[in-house]
């Protein structure tokens, strides 16, 4: 276990192009962190430095206040999990776990126990270890990957997209193993994910990085409640965060949200009352589940129309345009019975509303 810090790391490649730009991150002792965000923000270039793949041109990387920034992979005490499978496939499965305990030196009656131990975390039955690698399935393999990595004790645990090339159900049960597994021994681990519903599921924190940076580092809940941009809001979530610019004006002596052709709040939210950019000019950000819709509207709901209802699952995803140009998605109770075509009345919760500056596209 151990606390990892990143300090004001930069790479760029053929002089021109930053991978990764003044990136720092401080990771606590004994969590799972995810690196998430779209291809080629640099979460992959984040990685190979953390596991000393990859030298920065810039910055350092401590473990437990022991700067590693130049030592080479196999000084860092880490174990890494790849995208593709890495397991050796003339080997039996026995062979594969134990292959990283010999290497330590250990015993081969200690090396049977934690084989023992590891195993069942990971799925693997006693009866399978005689049997070659080369004949698992690509499921079978990256469990057995993980199981060669967990079964020695290292200071931090690298697993780069290790569900991206397996079946969804295998995906759900290899990070179940992987959570559980964790919450024992509370293993330091760096995630490394495009999949915005695995970092939820599995992460006690998320950094969300784009274009070399990260944009935000929190708790998945506050990332997905409180995002600090539009980028942040839109990435996680599916369909991502809805975004309405708005013009605030005063109307009757009560500031309210003017979406251009329509109302968007008759009254601004009251946590932002006071907290509004100089030009009065934002960006209204509501959550496709929090939007309320109905066939029969009151006073202050938007009137709009339906341009396709798809039911998902437990739910109806609804295509909604408020005004020539502007459309937002709505996730509503399969019993709101709204067809192609219906006209409908839209309302925005106060309390889900999240305001953003028009220019920055900043969280106020």
């Amino acid at each position: 276990m151990a606390a990892l810090v990143l300090e004001n790391l930069r790479k760029v490649y053929n002089r021109s192009v930053v991978a990764v730009d003044d990136l720092s991150l401080q990771i606590p002792d004994g969590l799972i962190v995810s690196l998430l965000g779209p291809s080629g923000c640099g979460k992959t270039t984040t990685m190979r430095m953390i596991a000393g793949f990859e030298a920065p041109d810039k910055g350092r990387i401590t473990v437990n206040g022991h700067d590693i920034t130049l030592e080479p992979p196999n000084k860092r005490n880490m174990s890494m999990v790849f995208q593709f499978p890495v397991v050796y496939t003339n080997f039996s499965i026995y062979d594969n776990m134990a292959t990283p305990l010999r290497n330590a030196g250990m015993a081969e009656e200690k090396i049977r126990e934690i084989i023992q131990a590891t195993s069942p975390e990971f799925g693997i039955d006693e009866r399978s270890w005689g049997e070659k690698a080369s004949n698992l399935s690509i499921s079978e393999r990256q469990r057995l990957s993980l199981a060669h990595a967990f079964a020695v004790e290292r200071n931090v645990y690298i697993l780069d997209e290790p569900f991206s090339n397996v079946d969804p159900k295998a995906r759900v049960r290899l990070a179940r193993y992987v959570r559980q597994i964790q919450q024992v021994k509370r293993h330091t681990i760096v995630f490394v994910t495009h999949s915005q519903s695995e970092a939820l599921t599995l992460s006690d924190r998320i950094a969300v990085m784009k274009e070399g940076r990260i944009l935000q580092f929190d708790t998945p809940e506050n990332i997905y409640t409180r995002p600090v941009s539009t980028f942040v809001g839109w990435f996680l979530g599916n369909p991502g965060m809805n975004y309405v610019r708005c013009a605030a004006r005063s109307r009757g002596g009560v500031m309210a949200l003017d979406g251009g052709g329509f109302m968007a709040t008759q009254k601004v939210p009251a946590a932002y009352q006071n907290r509004l950019p100089a030009d009065g000019n934002v960006i209204l950000g509501i959550r496709p589940e929090h939007i309320s819709v109905s066939r029969t509207g009151t006073n202050g709901d938007i009137p709009a129309r339906c341009l396709f209802s798809e039911p998902v699952g437990s739910r109806l995803l609804l295509n909604i345009e408020l005004a020539p140009e502007v459309l937002i998605n709505v996730k509503a109770p399969t019993d709101v019975k709204v067809s192609k075509g219906d006209a409908v009345f839209v309302h925005f919760p106060d309390t889900h509303v999240i305001l953003f500056d028009a220019k920055t596209e900043q969280a106020i």
